[in-house]
Parts: structure tokens; C-alpha cells; sequence
């Protein structure tokens, strides 16, 4: 049964993923998700149900237009598959339950952010603030679900978040300098309110130190200058997708020996 439902949700999942990628294309050019329909971006053509089949259509077709004959980018095969997986994990570690439905919504949010700020240099708002929105339904919803975190919890994380990145963005604001964009300061809340508090503290803190470690290799190696600011939703997305997962187990680890 265990297998029958793993397929099931990696198929979900790819087809979940193959949205994203729309998502993601069109959401930061301020276009409808939803019309036109799914058409090359080179050409224009309308691609049909054979030309949309998540995984296999960019196979068979070795990542190119079936009608223009231009690359489709690998990202989004890529996309398919890791939001297959994700789905897999989530029941895995979560069986079928409303914790599942939390973390894969919550987690589908953080995936869109990835892929607009490492393409696009971008955490658009329109994606930012509905997924904390919807965290915070869902954690006002914990009383009737059991899903975490609750609410009390979801806003603390919020508040932790966003305020702490905020003072990181506006302080060297202040100087003139620039460390990150306030999407930044939006997607840490997002986080936040996704796995509450202290979860938010074990969340940012792998951010802060994967970007931090990240950015002191790319400037020793001369490739961006120390005044350039980074693309920091790419480590807050892994580990706001790392944290849905184990984030409460890490937490709770620490605070037992009394580090948190």
C-alpha cells in the first residue's frame, strides 16, 4: 500500500511541479497563470496534451520545442522531479495526514521563490505574502487538524523572522550599503509563520550561515565583489523546505540540552 501511494504522490507531484514552472515563468513578468494556455516561449505555439506530460514529454523530445526546435531550459525537468520527491518524502515522514497538506502547500511556495530568485533575482510579493496567509490559516486550523505549527506559535515565527531580517536589510540600508533585498525580509516571515517558533531560529539560522559560508568562497575566488548583495532566497527556500521536515526534531534536540 506504502508503494501504491508513493507512486501516486510522485505522480501528483510532477504534475504539482510541471504548475511551478508556469508559475515561476510567468509570475514575475506580471502575467496570468491561467491564459494563454501553456505555448512555447520562443515561438509561440500552443503545446498540446502530448507535449505536456511532466518528466516524459522533455525526454522523448530531448529538451526541445517539438516545433521550433529550441531548447526548453533543464529546469524545468529538474523542477518535476525534485517536487515528485518532495511529495514522496513528505508522505514518507508524514503518512496521509493534514501535516502532509501543510508541509507540501507550504513547501510549493518556497519552491516558486527558488526558482524567481536564482533566474530572475526576484521574491515577488504576489507569492511572498499569500503563502504567509495561507500559513496562517493553517496553523489557525491546528485545534481541529493537529498540524503544526499552531497559531500562536505561526505568529511568533512570523514576527521573529521578519523583524530580524528586517533589521539586517534596513541597518545597512542606513549606511548606504546592501545585503539583501526586502523580499528577503517577506520570505523570512513566510518562514516563520510555516514552521513557528523556535523552528524559525533553526530555519534562518542555516540560511544565514550556507549564504554566509557561500559568499565568502565566491569572494575569495574573486567572482562577486563583497559589496554585491546575494541571491538569499535560494538558501532560505532549502532550508525553509529542509526545516518542514525535520526543523521540530532539531528544535526540540536543543532544547533538551538546553541550546535553544
Amino acid at each position: 500500500m506504502n508503494i501504491f501511494f508513493s507512486v501516486v504522490f510522485f505522480l501528483l507531484g510532477i504534475s504539482v511541479g510541471s504548475f511551478l514552472n508556469v508559475v515561476s515563468d510567468r509570475v514575475p513578468g506580471r502575467q496570468s497563470i491561467l491564459h494563454p494556455p501553456s505555448h512555447c516561449p520562443k515561438c509561440g505555439h500552443m503545446l498540446g496534451p502530448h507535449d505536456l506530460i511532466p518528466i516524459i514529454s522533455y525526454l522523448t523530445l530531448k529538451g526541445k520545442c517539438r516545433y521550433c526546435g529550441q531548447s526548453i531550459p533543464v529546469r524545468s525537468l529538474l523542477i518535476e522531479l525534485f517536487t515528485g520527491l518532495f511529495f514522496i518524502t513528505a508522505f514518507i515522514i508524514y503518512g496521509l495526514s493534514w501535516q502532509m497538506l501543510v508541509t507540501v502547500v507550504l513547501g510549493c511556495f518556497l519552491i516558486i521563490l527558488f526558482i524567481t530568485d536564482l533566474e530572475q533575482e526576484l521574491l515577488p510579493h504576489v507569492i511572498v505574502y499569500p503563502g504567509i496567509a495561507v500559513a496562517i490559516i493553517f496553523a489557525a486550523l491546528e485545534p481541529f487538524t493537529g498540524s503544526t505549527p499552531g497559531m500562536i506559535s505561526a505568529v511568533t515565527g512570523f514576527a521573529t523572522g521578519f523583524i530580524i531580517f528586517f533589521l539586517i536589510w534596513a541597518i545597512p540600508k542606513a549606511f548606504r550599503g546592501k545585503l539583501m533585498g526586502f523580499g528577503d525580509v517577506g520570505m523570512a516571515g513566510l518562514i516563520g509563520a510555516s514552521v513557528g517558533y523556535p523552528v524559525v531560529l533553526i530555519a534562518l539560522g542555516m540560511a544565514v550561515l550556507a549564504g554566509g559560508l557561500t559568499a565568502a568562497v565566491l569572494v575569495a575566488l574573486k567572482i562577486k565583489k563583497l559589496d554585491q548583495p546575494m541571491q538569499f532566497g535560494l538558501f532560505l527556500a532549502v532550508a525553509g523546505i529542509f526545516s518542514l521536515f525535520y526543523g521540530r526534531d532539531i528544535a526540540d534536540a536543543l532544547q533538551q540540552l538546553h541550546m535553544l
